[in-house]
């Protein structure tokens, strides 16, 4: 199930490991993309919370229960 139904599963995925503090290129390995992918993935994660940081985005994740899967 998708925790924010604005994103994607796979934005959700990203957009968890940004909030736990993950740098791009971890990420990349860990979903096994590459960390300009994952660069594009955050910046439509941004554009889509209407947020323009790392600190924003997790808050807003937070806020709107993506921890709590």
């Amino acid at each position: 199930t998708c925790a924010l139904p604005i994103c994607t599963e796979r934005e959700n995925e990203v957009l968890l490991r940004v909030a736990k503090g993950f740098t791009l290129p971890e990420i990349g390995q860990q979903l096994n993309l590459s960390r300009h992918t994952i660069a594009d993935y955050v910046k439509q994660i941004y554009r889509k919370l209407n947020v323009s940081s790392r600190a924003e985005a997790a808050l807003e994740a937070q806020r709107l229960g993506l921890f709590r899967r």
